[in-house]
């Protein structure tokens, strides 16, 4: 190169302007709404009795000029198949032109959780309660969705504790805690019925939407005492006094927790870390002593060496995951600061010589109770399972905060109504298999079978009303296709 000649520069590749599509920019679509005309008035295949009176009162907590869209949107996720995303869901139930007033009316939905879920809790309280034994069982727990994009709201990185052999510890997406009743069916079993969720938000992620939305951090902790909070003040303006048990995961068996449930009244009943810190029973206050009386005893107990003592073990069958196990346990009382008072502590030795520890609030629950219910808990781990299996929760590809709250609340809520209109349906009718002979008519009927017996029910009610009116066979052709791609 000669002495002072500068080097010439590589051509730069000149990029144009990246144009934004219609179809993602509202502004757009709304300034031109529907050119044709064309309004979705009802569903293609509605829904059919007690769901769909039960989703005509949830509706009513909207605004009307958004409310007949509701019983659409859930009629159509009876009917979607393949994925579960949103414009699934419309194109099942019959929407016309007027997507972007589904789409709000899914935002309209996640701001008015509370008040959409109140219907569903009187019909779910009033079936079940008060339970056999005087009192109800709630459970509160959480779970993560995955999400994809740096777009969608209210995401970050969550631990993920169901993680596959294909999955990483940790996923980009949300994390929802969930508040649940636990009901017991005589046939299979408990079943977790879901109520309302609360989204938990990472503090990092907290000033984009509190400048947007006015969002304030909460722990899952402070969430999970809202729902509880929001659940037995709710019951008891209803006039019914049943006594609330709730069992958690340890996660949640903290002094954040237990001790402002204990001034509501509830129960609690969870797992005992094997390293938590009790004392035994303080002694009884001298005659005459003035001063306040000890909460704690002088000794600190070890759980470790109380399982690892010889006497002291006794045997109970007891109800675990729908079969009859027997285990080897030790009580006693203790006290502990979790709870500022007194606790029942359970410790059941397992038959591969492993053991755990378990604890209720309320010191005069028996054994057999405290067992039996924190079993019962892993009824909302398999409602979690099939929300996401069987109705793509998290799968709805919609990125506003409250679109997502609504999407994944609707999901919740047609796993409960699903289950509460097949609850009293006769076995035989939820476990017809006759399409495929290999199955065990004998098992008992998951939640996708009763899901299908629901949506073939709206397409069998359907045909008739449809008969008369197509002289064409348009209509009906089309019912033919909603009804091959639910028995496949």
């Amino acid at each position: 190169m000669a002495k002072g000649k500068k080097p010439s520069k590589r051509p730069q590749a000149q990029h144009k302007p990246k144009s934004r599509s219609s179809q993602h920019d509202k502004r757009k679509r709304l300034g031109t709404p529907n050119p044709q005309g064309k309004k979705t008035v009802k569903a293609k295949v509605p829904l059919t009795g007690t769901m769909a009176v039960l989703v005509t009162s949830m509706a009513g907590m909207l605004d009307p000029r958004m409310a007949f869209r509701l019983s659409i949107i859930m009629a159509g996720m009876m009917l979607a198949d393949d994925r579960r995303v949103a414009a699934a869901w419309f194109t099942a139930g019959g929407v016309q032109d007027d997507w972007d007033r589904f789409y709000d009316c899914l935002i309209s939905v996640g701001r008015r959780t509370r008040f959409l879920a109140l219907p569903l809790l009187v019909a779910v309280v009033r079936k079940f309660a008060p339970g056999p034994d005087g009192h109800m069982i709630v459970a509160v727990d959480d779970s993560p969705t995955q999400r994809y994009g740096r777009h969608v709201e209210g995401s970050g990185v969550h631990h993920n504790p169901t993680a596959g052999p294909a999955d990483g510890e940790w996923l980009y997406g949300h994390n929802w805690v969930s508040l649940c009743v636990l009901a017991t069916h005589s046939l299979w079993g408990v079943i977790a019925l879901p109520l309302r969720s609360m989204l938990y938000v990472r503090e990092k992620e907290v000033p984009a939407l509190a400048e947007k939305y006015g969002w304030k951090f909460r722990t899952k902790l402070e969430l999970a005492v809202h729902l509880v909070t929001w659940f037995v003040t709710t019951v008891r303006s209803l006039g019914i006094e049943s006594s609330i048990w709730l069992v958690t995961d340890g996660a949640y068996a903290g002094r954040p927790v237990l001790k402002p449930l204990a001034d509501l009244g509830v129960v609690v009943f969870s797992r005992l870390r094997k390293d938590a810190c009790l004392f035994d029973l303080p002694p009884e206050p001298m005659p005459g002593q003035r001063g306040a009386h000890r909460i704690y005893g002088f000794h600190r107990i070890s759980l470790a060496m109380h399982a690892a003592q010889v006497d002291g073990w006794e045997s109970m069958t007891y109800q675990c995951r729908g079969s009859m196990v027997t285990r080897e346990y030790k009580t006693f009382l203790a006290t502990s600061r979790l709870v500022s008072g007194v606790i029942r502590v359970v410790i059941v030795r397992f038959d591969d010589g492993g053991w755990a520890a378990y604890f209720c609030t309320d010191a005069q629950v028996d054994v057999r109770d405290i067992l039996e219910t924190v079993a019962a808990r892993w009824a909302i781990e398999e409602h979690f399972h099939d929300v996401k299996e069987i109705w793509g929760a998290g799968q709805q590809q919609v990125r506003n905060i409250w679109s997502n709250i609504g999407c994944w609340h609707l999901n919740q809520w047609m796993y409960t109504l699903v289950e509460l209109c097949s609850w009293d349906v006769a076995k035989p009718k939820l476990t017809d298999r006759s399409h495929r002979p290999w199955d065990n008519l004998d098992r008992r009927p998951s939640h996708a079978d009763r899901h299908s017996t629901i949506a073939r029910e709206m397409l069998g009610k359907q045909f008739p009303a449809t008969l008369p009116s197509t002289p064409n066979l348009r209509k009906f052709k089309s019912l033919i296709k909603d009804v091959i791609s639910q028995c496949i």
